[in-house]
């Protein structure tokens, strides 16, 4: 969530700076958009530190790293 939530913030400061690319209506609203997703990303992250368990094996290394990577 959070590594999403800083490609939003990097789009809309491109779009602030750049305003003849805001072609739709709807990107007047993507700040307000972009920190609802900076939200999601703290309360995932919270729920994942209270069960360790889904942090500590393989698979959240794999998951990690296909994150990143996309």
């Amino acid at each position: 969530e959070k590594i999403g939530y800083w490609r939003y913030i990097t789009i809309y400061r491109h779009l602030q700076a750049n305003r003849e690319f805001q072609v739709y209506p709807i990107f007047k609203y993507f700040e307000n958009w972009c920190q609802d997703e900076n939200r999601h990303g703290d309360f995932f992250s919270a729920l994942m530190k209270a069960q360790p368990q889904f942090l500590n094996d393989w698979k959240a290394k794999l998951w990690s790293r296909f994150f990143c990577l996309s």
